[in-house]
């Protein structure tokens, strides 16, 4: 159960990452973390922290909430 929701999670941050036309590059840099650790999110390799979590949601222009929204 818990790494579906992880799995969700990751590719919420990728869907609205590409909803806002960013490349990961982009993302990489709002967010002041590796580009290839966007890239292990978006995997669900790794899970950011919720330090990381605001400051996804801020890139994105997104409540927090938005990234849980697993409906």
């Amino acid at each position: 159960m818990a790494d579906e929701l992880c799995i969700k999670f990751a590719n919420n941050v990728k869907k609205y990452r590409e909803l806002k036309g960013y490349n990961k590059g982009k993302m990489s840099e709002l967010v002041g973390c590796d580009l290839s650790y966007i890239g292990k999110i978006e995997r669900a390799e790794k899970y950011p922290n919720l330090k990381m979590i605001f400051k996804i949601a801020d890139a994105l222009e997104i409540p927090v909430k938005d990234l849980f929204d697993f409906e």
